[in-house]
């Protein structure tokens, strides 16, 4: 082919220059491509030898072509050639092969012309928010608001202009709505996927069940907006097929599980998803996993029931869909999924460029425990019972196959299994339970809650007898992993028989790279010695230890992941300013350029809500507060009767307020409906449907319910929201400001404090016609000079008044 016809003359002397400067060896560079599809400016991404080099295929668009030189002269592309070309080919992506001269090339693949980007027309936008609009006609109730028209200007100015912005939309603005109109023009024009992440189930089912729908009727164009969810809420129908297929033999040696798989079996026959969240009972975690759908166990196209599959039809709509709704732990995993495999034909979600991030004031956080490298001991030995454990794991399986065979290598294979596999396992088993004896071990009787590793614990006696078991567990494992691939390559050896054997070695390998997975992260917590982690041990019950880490910066990982991948990301919440600055949010994202917007709540606090303070009572942090307020806030209840949500910041704080006020509440026909006691659906829903009920709420309950009218109107804050000081990573990040010379109470305890209880406050008025109080048992609001920063992060126009503490019960809603 021509060489001219593709190049610019001035091209071709610059590569000729690089290939001559890499001593004639391949290179491996991006061309960008003009209307008449000749290359006018290129990137150099890789060297390599005469034979190969590395294929660098990120962040390529349609209209970019891939182009290397063969050293030999020879143009005919290789096998790898081919394959890389098929898969940027159905991106749009070219692919070249040019000889060190540039005297000749060979086009495998031509390069489609770019899609011309099309910019939302603003004003179009808008009108849909008028008072006479469609928007207008199908929302019962719909009010002009100006707030949420200059969400909307910032959000359509973010989709046209590729920058990020921070928006700050107090409640009742309607920034759902805001945000979700121009995403979808955008898609519609671009023909894109745009990516919405919410952080809470009930924000995921409004915009899919409520808010999308009735945008369907709105819009001038139809769309396809799907809800995301992870693999492993889909059923697999081939493993279903396997239980059922030996149910006689298999549940006769689990009797307990007989009922639940003849009810999955029934279902299995109705539902039309196959998502676990279709079933009309529940079923126990460990049943639901032997049947759920797990990518490293997939036969894909080899799978006789690809064609039905549960999951491929959920992600052939995924991939199809204009809009899709996830949620920040998906969102993330499929980032990490992505980053590792360098491949974004294999992640969760298909490539966007455009994100929206609701609920950002929460993603820092899921985004710092997803970039850890825990070691759950429960985990791993439920990995184990999948290898051996009845005759139904893989090793007996595999087993009883092989012997049935007649094959030169029979009697190694079994000794292999037998004597090495089942006996290494069995050790195993042993060493996991001496592990979770020593580590249970650091904790002191019946305590719970978290243990920093820090070097004085490394010091101490019962962390050298932990570290010892721990190795010995991770020697084992090491000897399990080397044992596994000797089977594999075992079974791969025998001539003509991988076909039969093709499930058990997809299924053998899978186990192989989990074990592999968790040797790395247990000698990595063993360890613990990366200063750019914290690392903690986390005890939640007897029987369910963990070892945790976490970094201690975020913002690298998320640029490199996530930001610097993306055309635009819109992050909004209700709370993201500490005193109207966004910086800490800034900073702990690692977002170094956006615009921000802080647009106020339609709500006019001045007449809907107060806060009051007691001033005669201790400070919440000294050592009597709650002995001294207890019986005062029993009397406080008394009167209110009900439609009182009350705020804790530890769960021992309210059990305590429990169990002071429980009885007598009760004996006035006033009920506590008490986190930890009661389901967070079940407390929601009789508070909504019942007289005379108080919520007694801690951690979740501090943002994400939405209970509007007469059912609360009042609310109490027992403490102000500051991190617990002892909690790992907060202690860990706190250390390393004060490293920095900073103040870490400034810097992060008050922050954080200040947008948790901003999101708190957001719980009492929730529509216009809301009216209520809000007391805070904390007066540091009144007698600390950063308690100005949480009177100002108030709503606008909220009033905050002194009063004394018996006074409170004589208070009413404001007038």
């Amino acid at each position: 082919m021509e060489i001219e016809k593709y190049f610019e003359s001035s091209i071709i002397d610059a590569i000729r220059r690089d290939i001559n400067l890499a001593s004639q060896q391949e290179i491996f560079l991006v061309g960008f491509i003009n209307e008449e599809n000749r290359i006018i400016d290129y990137h150099l991404l890789a060297r390599g030898n005469e034979g190969m080099v590395p294929a660098i295929v990120n962040d390529l668009k349609p209209g970019n072509i891939i182009i290397h030189n063969h050293p030999s002269g020879d143009l005919r592309p290789s096998a790898a050639d081919i394959r890389l070309a098929s898969v940027m080919g159905n991106k749009g992506i070219g692919f070249a092969i040019i000889n060190n001269n540039l005297s000749e090339i060979y086009v495998v693949v031509e390069p489609k012309q770019p899609h011309v980007e099309e910019s939302l027309d603003g004003n179009e936008i808008i009108s849909l928010f008028e008072d006479d609009n469609k928007l207008a006609e199908h929302l019962h109730g719909y009010e002009y608001r100006q707030q949420q028209i200059d969400v909307v200007r910032e959000v359509v100015d973010s989709f046209n202009k590729h920058h990020n912005i921070l928006i700050e939309a107090g409640t009742g603005t309607g920034k759902s709505f805001a945000y979700l109109i121009p995403a979808l023009y955008w898609s519609y024009q671009n023909k894109i996927t745009v990516v919405v992440s919410t952080n809470t189930i009930n924000l995921q089912e409004q915009l899919i069940d409520k808010d999308l729908v009735l945008l369907q009727k709105v819009l001038p164009f139809s769309f396809k907006a799907v809800l995301v969810k992870g693999r492993s809420n889909y059923v697999c129908k081939r493993k279903l097929h396997r239980i059922e297929k030996n149910a006689k033999d298999y549940l006769a040696d689990l009797p307990e599980k007989e009922i639940e798989f003849i009810k999955i079996l029934n279902w299995i026959d109705q539902t039309v998803t196959g998502s676990r969240s279709e079933l009309n009972f529940v079923t126990r975690t460990d049943i639901w996993d032997e049947i759920a759908s797990e990518s490293d166990l997939c036969l894909r196209t080899n799978c006789p029931f690809f064609d039905n599959c549960f999951f491929m039809k959920a992600r052939k709509e995924v991939f199809s869909a204009d809009l899709l709704v996830a949620n920040h732990h998906l969102l993330l995993s499929d980032i990490l999924l992505k980053n590792e495999i360098g491949e974004d034909s294999h992640g969760i979600l298909p490539k966007y460029r455009n994100l929206i991030i609701d609920e950002a004031h929460n993603f820092a956080d899921v985004a710092t425990l997803h970039l850890g490298r825990p070691f759950y001991n429960k985990v791993f030995k439920k990995l184990l019972d999948r290898f051996f454990n009845n005759k139904h794991s893989l090793l007996p399986r595999l087993r009883s196959k092989i012997a049935a065979l007649k094959v030169d290598k029979k009697k190694e294979i079994l000794e292999l299994i037998d004597y090495k596999l089942i006996t290494n396992i069995q050790d195993l088993k042993d060493m996991s339970a001496t592990y979770e004896r020593d580590l249970n071990n650091i904790f002191t009787e019946d305590s719970m809650g978290s243990i920093k590793i820090s070097v004085k614990i490394k010091n101490e006696e019962l962390w050298q007898e932990f570290v010892s078991s721990a190795e010995k567990l991770l020697g084992n494992i090491n000897k399990l992993i080397f044992h596994t691939r000797d089977l594999y390559e075992e079974i791969l050896s025998l001539q003509g028989l991988q076909d039969d054997f093709e499930d058990l070695l997809i299924e053998l390998e899978s186990y192989l790279l989990r074990c592999q997975h968790y040797a790395d992260n247990l000698a990595f917590n063993i360890k613990a010695e990366d200063d750019e982690f914290v690392f903690w041990l986390e005890r939640r019950n007897k029987d369910f230890i963990n070892q945790e880490n976490a970094p201690l910066n975020i913002t690298e990982q998320l640029n490199e992941m996530l930001w610097n991948s993306l055309d635009n990301a819109v992050l909004t919440s209700a709370t993201l300013s500490v005193g109207n600055s966004f910086a800490f949010c800034q900073e702990t994202l690692g977002l170094k350029k956006t615009r921000n917007l802080i647009v106020s709540s339609p709500f006019n606090y001045e007449e809907q809500a107060e806060l009051i303070i007691p001033e005669d009572i201790p400070a919440a942090n000294s050592e009597n507060f709650l002995s001294n307020i207890v019986n005062e806030l029993g009397n406080i209840l008394l009167s209110f009767a009900g439609r009182t949500l009350v705020l804790f910041t530890s769960y021992k704080m309210l059990n305590y307020c429990l169990h002071k006020l429980e009885k007598s509440l009760n004996a006035n026909n006033i009920s506590i409906l008490a986190q930890g006691k009661y389901a967070r659906n079940y407390i929601i829903n009789r508070f909504k449907n019942l007289d005379r009920q108080i919520i007694f709420g801690t951690v979740s309950f501090w943002e994400g319910v939405d209970i509007k009218g007469d059912n609360l109107q009042y609310l109490i804050i027992m403490k102000l929201p500051f991190p617990v000081p002892d909690e790992p990573i907060a202690s860990a990040r706190m250390e390393c400001l004060r490293n920095e010379g900073k103040n870490p109470f400034f810097h992060y305890s008050l922050p954080r404090a200040v947008i948790r209880f901003k999101q708190g406050f957001g719980r009492l008025i929730r529509s216009k016609k809301d009216k209520g109080l809000v007391i805070s048992m904390d007066n540091r609001i009144l007698t600390k000079s950063y308690g100005k920063v949480f009177q100002n992060s108030l709503p606008e126009g909220c009033q905050v008044n002194r009063v004394k503490l018996k006074s409170i019960a004589q208070r009413g809603i404001p007038e």
